[in-house]
């Protein structure tokens, strides 16, 4: 008995992945500012007030990344800083494929849902939470 246990969870932790479903994808559309990052066990933590959001727009395979900066006013500040991208389907994985005229990369979808999203890129992972501008 307590070998099939142990064979089911080892089974449950080896099959669990993190899978993004295609349709979750529309989730990523909106405003998203950096929680925390964690790479090789250690957590880094943004410093300052005046952080930049990052802003997602897409529809079916592409889109752009935008930095942003809340105003007062409820509006945004927008950077020039904007990349654009396409969504790849690999072996269950899903990625956020850049091109500038520089560099060529990808980052990972770890999670997304209506609060989180989670990417990984260079081995670090970046904790996003939705914003939610509180001036209006």
């Amino acid at each position: 008995m307590y070998r099939v246990f142990l064979v089911v969870i080892l089974m449950m932790f080896w099959g669990c992945k993190n899978d993004i479903n295609p349709s979750e994808l529309h989730l990523l559309n909106g405003y998203w500012k950096i929680e925390f990052i964690t790479h090789n066990n250690e957590t880094f933590y943004p410093k300052g007030e005046a952080q930049l959001l990052d802003f997602y727009e897409f529809d079916q395979q592409g889109g752009v990344r935008k930095k942003v900066q809340p105003k007062w006013d409820n509006t945004y500040s927008v950077t020039n800083d904007q990349n654009q991208f396409k969504i790849l389907l690999e072996e269950k994985a899903c990625y956020l494929q850049f091109r500038t005229l520089w560099d060529e990369w990808r980052e990972r979808i770890i999670a997304v849902d209506e609060k989180k999203l989670i990417l990984e890129h260079q081995e670090k992972r970046y904790h996003y939470s939705r914003y939610q501008n509180t001036n209006r």
